[in-house]
């Protein structure tokens, strides 16, 4: 503890001297005596406001004047609605504008101008402004039983034109039990609600809506569906032992009541909350229904994934052979529930909680394993039918060998990697109709390097690790994985929104310490690798051409 009052005694002199000059000279406020309360150095006494007394405590918390004083009733007492339940008011002065110069005599004042301009035990006066900032949503607490409804779906219930009406209850957690509704139209998209999940607790509840208007007060189960008035089956239904979700909707506001398994029913409070998933993103339509492939699902690549689902680009193609091991989680985006199962598998899981409508293959294999040509023929056109390509293996040969993929299919390349010992990372692009096939473009780079009379930064032996000078290992941390991961998202999402860096930004390589070539974090160098040469045109044969067509014409017929 910091114990402000005994290494402060000269604040804590002004704080007393502030205080019982209150009480002396200002005739609303009696001190009743200075004491400690749960170890905190407090005042106790009362506020007199319209004729009425108001026992309360002015209370120093240890890290006064760093944080304000505040007042509460000496015993639990709800006076107003600017109070944290029956507890702490919630003044003028308080953590968001609170300065170390206000003493507990300006809280005290503020107290009482609280209870004078409301007089909450008389008659009731002017109700004070609110300065809350936050939401409904975002304060509700223990008991809210929050039912939480988009505004569009809210309106469709109302009007009778919702389909298809789900709620979706999970499990407690902080002794909250959310339950979400939607409907199809809710269900219509990528970022559409998730369904039941055993694994994480979340379970489908039946949900009816009825017409008439709600009771004012919780009534017993048979009384609820009575009122409801539900055709004879659904209430024959309804009164058996089941948990169900019945909505009110006749009267001006939507209601809830949640039939619990054992009895019930129980009202539960409705949230409405805005249509706006997706608009974060600013992602064209078009940009939206691009596919993308993703090579490598390690620290980097599972990053890159996340913000392009995040950023709306929900159809992704994965491919790694890796497992998840415990020693991967200090810079992967899995966690525990995903060691020992396949990179791409878990990461794939990872998504469709994020977004359950997306569209996530997953192809659990290197490229460079040793395997059936056929299989290896079939993914390797499963990655060069995507609209874009992404190396994040951090291995040069993989990359040499997804670049001239991208390059014969005509597809954009982004080539990312870390660089050992965490001292920088890369990103390298490759537009098919602009930039050079990405093998010459890492030819020019390794040509600079020469130049610069440096040995161009590789990602190690042991992925993204490499040894000090000292022989100890120095390892790439999360930090350096995390921002070269951001930074690749950001120039795959430029290019899908079809406005990508210039050409001579198409290498970005990024430091983040003093080592090579950079000054420090945050130094980018801004490498052109030239432009794409015009190509000689691939030899024609008619003869050769005309074999082929018909024997393709032949195997459609057959087919």
């Amino acid at each position: 503890m910091k114990f402000w009052w005994a290494i402060d005694s000269s604040r804590l002199g002004k704080e007393r001297s502030a205080v019982e000059e209150v009480a002396t000279s200002e005739g609303w406020f009696t001190l009743t005596r200075w004491c400690f309360h749960e170890g905190m150095f407090c005042a106790v006494g009362v506020i007199k406001a319209h004729g009425h007394d108001y026992p309360i405590r002015l209370v120093y918390p240890d890290q006064f004047p760093e944080v304000p004083a505040w007042v509460e009733p000496q015993e639990d007492a709800r006076w107003t609605t600017h109070q944290y339940g029956t507890g702490i008011l919630c003044l003028e002065l308080r953590p968001d504008n609170w300065v170390a110069s206000a003493t507990g005599a300006d809280v005290l004042r503020s107290a009482y101008n609280l209870l004078q301009k409301e007089d909450p035990l008389g008659t009731g006066g002017e109700r004070a402004p609110s300065a809350h900032t936050i939401g409904e949503v975002q304060s509700y607490g223990w008991g809210a039983n929050p039912v939480l409804i988009g505004a569009g779906c809210r309106e469709r219930v109302g009007r009778g034109e919702a389909a298809e009406i789900k709620a979706l209850r999970w499990m407690a957690t902080d002794d909250i039990w959310p339950i979400l509704v939607c409907d199809a139209d809710d269900r219509a998209s990528a970022w559409r609600p998730p369904g039941s999940d055993i694994y994480t607790w979340r379970v489908e509840l039946p949900v009816y809506v009825s017409f008439n208007a709600a009771p004012s007060d919780e009534v017993e189960r048979a009384a609820l569906i009575e009122l409801a008035g539900f055709p004879e089956e659904i209430a024959t239904y309804l009164l058996g032992a089941t948990s169900a979700l019945i909505l009110f909707s006749g009267g001006t506001e939507l209601v809830a009541f949640h039939l619990l398994n054992d009895g019930g029913p129980h009202k539960r409070q409705i949230f409405v909350l805005p249509d706006d998933r997706g608009v974060r993103s600013g992602r064209t339509d078009a940009a939206q229904g691009k596919q993308v492939a993703i090579v490598g699902a390690g620290s980097v690549g599972s990053k890159v994934a996340e913000v392009l689902l995040r950023s709306g680009i929900s159809r992704l193609t994965l491919v790694d052979g890796d497992v998840l091991l415990p020693s991967n989680l200090e810079r992967h985006a899995l966690d525990w529930r995903d060691v020992g199962f396949r990179k791409v598998h878990g990461l794939k899981r990872r998504l469709l909680q994020i977004a359950p409508g997306a569209d996530i293959t997953a192809v659990d294999s290197n490229l460079n394993w040793q395997r059936s040509a056929k299989t290896h023929a079939w993914q390797v056109e499963a990655i060069g039918g995507c609209d874009l390509i992404i190396d994040a293996t951090g291995d040069p040969g993989t990359a040499l060998f997804l670049g001239a993929v991208s390059d014969a299919n005509r597809r954009p390349f982004v080539s990312v990697e870390v660089f050992e010992g965490g001292i920088g990372g890369l990103v390298a692009t490759s537009l098919p109709e602009r930039d050079p096939p990405y093998a010459e473009g890492r030819a020019a780079f390794l040509a600079w390097c020469d130049e610069q009379g440096v040995k161009p930064p590789e990602s190690g032996r042991r992925r993204y690790e490499a040894l000090a000078e000292d022989g100890t290992p120095f390892v790439a941390d999360d930090a350096a994985a995390t921002m070269t991961a951001a930074h690749a998202a950001r120039v795959v999402l430029d290019i899908l929104d079809g406005k990508p860096a210039p050409i001579d930004s198409a290498w970005l390589l990024l430091g983040y310490s003093n080592a090579w070539k950079f000054d420090g974090h945050g130094h980018t160098i801004r490498l052109s690798v030239g432009a794409r040469r015009q190509s000689d045109e691939a030899g024609d044969d008619p003869e050769a051409r005309d074999f082929a067509v018909k024997l393709f014409k032949e195997w459609l017929d057959e087919s």
